[in-house]
């Protein structure tokens, strides 16, 4: 009798060692973005839009502006980087309260988008309420454009006036990124016409034609899905200050482990070829990453960074992931429209290990 009592606390200190030393890993599912449908022609597009005169000040004065007149208000951006859609980013991040990017095509500013609390955003303010956007702002179900000879009529759903808001303005449109459990403005991205219609970010209908697809060389993309990592990064840092968590170290290691589980992502939806999927802790331990403890949150379909990294926020799960304090290091991996971000707190180093 006493040496099976001895057995089973052996038994128990064991089991208890295992689940102190085996590091945890928390893996989120993936966020899909909101589906939307096959743009649909129709002959029977009205436009009963209200009119409404575009602000005067702010970021979104500069929308349609040369680069050079932004230049003299903001000056030389931080980075350079290419996109998808035509334009270039010029990114602002020495500080997360000035954070912008401006999206310059053809030498014109065509789009703006700011998380900073510092920025000018007339005739909104980050950081204000929902109620007060309710209040303050009209919101349209359905928001008819025009772009050359064509009209484009963008359906925006309950889901959407709760997360992402459409607002039409005179040749300016603005998306009003909410987080919707603080029930605040996070971000606001300002835009021209074509911008709106080559991101398509709601469900559409039209009368004319199509804008074609663009598609970028396989070098042009992979230069694309690196700048679009360095943003995801620049972005849930910013989002981690701003909710009084500590801004997260990068790490390349984990990024490289990062990127090849979105390509597996994009394979998987793309090709008909069996995939061994590998889970996080197998993906870490195969490249001989130590870690505490570590997690993932991963999207599919986003069009960009700051339609992925709002997606995550307004996701109660990835949300607990994205600002957790346990983490303090980060790598990201993006693979045309699949993103990967890892999470991890690493292993404290032992004396005998070093």
């Amino acid at each position: 009798m006493k040496d099976l009592l001895r057995i089973m606390i052996f038994l128990s200190i064991v089991l208890i060692g295992l689940f102190y030393l085996d590091p945890s890993v928390n893996e989120n599912d993936i966020l899909e973005a909101p589906r939307t449908a096959e743009p649909m022609p129709s002959d029977q597009i009205t436009d009963e839009s209200l009119n409404v005169d575009r602000p005067s000040t702010g970021i979104s004065s500069y929308i349609g502006k040369s680069s050079d007149k932004w230049i003299e208000q903001y000056g030389k951006p931080d980075r350079i980087e290419s996109s998808a859609y035509g334009y270039d980013w010029w990114v602002y991040n020495a500080s997360y309260a000035q954070y912008t990017m401006a999206g310059i095509k053809d030498g014109n500013v065509v789009q703006a988008y700011t998380t900073g609390t510092a920025v000018d955003v007339t005739p909104y303010k980050i950081g204000q309420t929902l109620d007060e956007l309710y209040r303050f702002t009209i919101l349209e179900n359905e928001v008819t454009v025009k772009y050359e000879d064509s009209i484009y009529t963008f359906n925006v759903t309950a889901e959407d006036m709760d997360k992402r808001i459409l607002v039409k303005f005179d040749d300016v449109y603005a998306q009003l990124y909410i987080d919707s459990i603080d029930r605040v403005l996070e971000a606001v991205r300002f835009m021209d016409t074509e911008t709106l219609v080559r991101h398509l970010p709601y469900d559409m209908m039209f009368s004319g034609e199509l804008l074609p697809v663009q598609t970028p060389s396989s070098i042009m993309q992979q230069s694309i899905d690196e700048a679009n990592a360095r943003q995801v990064i620049d972005l849930v840092n910013i989002y981690r200050l701003k909710h009084g968590a500590r801004p997260l170290t990068y790490n390349p290691q984990i990024s490289a482990v990062a990127e090849a589980n979105s390509e597996d992502m994009a394979k998987q939806n793309f090709t008909s070829e069996e995939i061994e999927f590998k889970d996080l802790h197998a993906r870490l331990q195969e490249s001989d990453i130590s870690f505490k403890q570590a997690a993932v949150n991963t999207a599919a379909r986003y069009y960009d960074p700051a339609e992925t990294v709002h997606g995550w926020i307004n996701s109660e799960a990835h949300r607990n992931t994205l600002l957790s304090d346990e983490y303090d290091q980060t790598g990201v991996g993006v693979f045309g429209k699949y993103y990967t971000q890892i999470f991890l707190e690493e292993k404290p180093v032992i004396a005998s290990e070093q």
